[in-house]
Order: C-alpha cells, then sequence, then structure tokens
C-alpha cells in the first residue's frame, strides 16, 4: 500500500483553484480532489504496518495553524506547483510526524522539506513555457485556510491519475 501523510484543502479552496486551472498545452492538471500539502512520504508499506502507523500518529500533538499560498513554482520532475508560505508550526509538525513514523520504525526518505501544493505535471522540455501560463493565470491570487486536522492517505497510481483514500484523520489537540 503506498501511504503517505497530507493536509487537505478545504473544498472552497479546491474550488478557487479549479477555477484558475484551464487548458495549458502539455500541462495535466491535478484534478482539485486531490491536492494537498504532503508532510511526509511513506511509500510502499505492507498492510500490517498500518496499526503501527496509526499509533504514530495518534500521538501527535498540534494546534489549528493558519496557511497562506501563494506564488508558483517548478521542480525539475515536471511537477509546477503553488508556494505554501514557511510556517513555523507547519514546520513543527511535519518534523514531529517524521519523528514519530522513524520511532515507530518506519523508514522514511530524507528530504527537505518544501511546503507546496502540486498544481499539475507537464514534461520536463516544456516546463519553463508552461510555468509562464500557470504563472500568468494564478499572478496576483492568494490562498488563505484553517488547518486543524491531517491525514494518512493511501494512493493507488493509475493512468488517469492518483486515486486517494483517506486512511485516517487526525485532528488537532486543541480545535
Amino acid at each position: 500500500m503506498r501511504l503517505f501523510v497530507a493536509i487537505d484543502l478545504p473544498d472552497p479552496l479546491q474550488d478557487a483553484i479549479a477555477r484558475l486551472q484551464q487548458p495549458v498545452r502539455h500541462l495535466h492538471w491535478t484534478a482539485p480532489e486531490r491536492l494537498h500539502i504532503t508532510l511526509q512520504f511513506l511509500g510502499e508499506q505492507p498492510g500490517h504496518r498500518l496499526e503501527t502507523i496509526y499509533s504514530a500518529l495518534e500521538d501527535i500533538e498540534f494546534a489549528p495553524l493558519d496557511l497562506r499560498c501563494e506564488g508558483v513554482g517548478q521542480f525539475s520532475s515536471g511537477v509546477i506547483w503553488l508556494g505554501v508560505d514557511q510556517h513555523p508550526a507547519l514546520e513543527q509538525l511535519q518534523q514531529q510526524i517524521g519523528t514519530q513514523l522513524r520511532a515507530a520504525g518506519i523508514a522514511l526518505q530524507q528530504r527537505r522539506f518544501i511546503p507546496h501544493i502540486t498544481l499539475g505535471r507537464c514534461p520536463g522540455n516544456r516546463l519553463d513555457r508552461v510555468l509562464e501560463h500557470v504563472a500568468a493565470r494564478f499572478y496576483g491570487q492568494a490562498f488563505c485556510f484553517a488547518c486543524d486536522a491531517f491525514s494518512l492517505k493511501s494512493s493507488l497510481l493509475r493512468p488517469t491519475g492518483a486515486l486517494h483514500h483517506i486512511e485516517a484523520e487526525f485532528l488537532c489537540t486543541n480545535a
């Protein structure tokens, strides 16, 4: 089972982003209902590890977060993203999740945390031109939302895009 921990975007924010997702040649937009901020990617995990993962995540304590998203960028992999402002509490939450999972024996990749929302993907040789179009659509747009939960999600890769399923949701400790 392919797993990750994420913050889902509220429906009004999904709708606002969807309105900006106009067709752009060579760009495959992320479906609005799959928009999220990945906090930790766990990769393939055997089903018998789920209970261990749930237990590790249940111990995480965090206060509600006010998050702000603005500006677009790209990764060389072909991902075009919407930036999420650096927020110390968000970074602490991400680090706490990683610490808890490692302590439970879950091997995680060591990656620098760059909070973002994947807007879409395109071939690397088209990235700069596609990014120009997306940047023009999102220019001057800023989105804010309150976060009081994160989820453990499974991801089933399909030719039409990944299917995400919430395996468990974890609420903040003082919502």
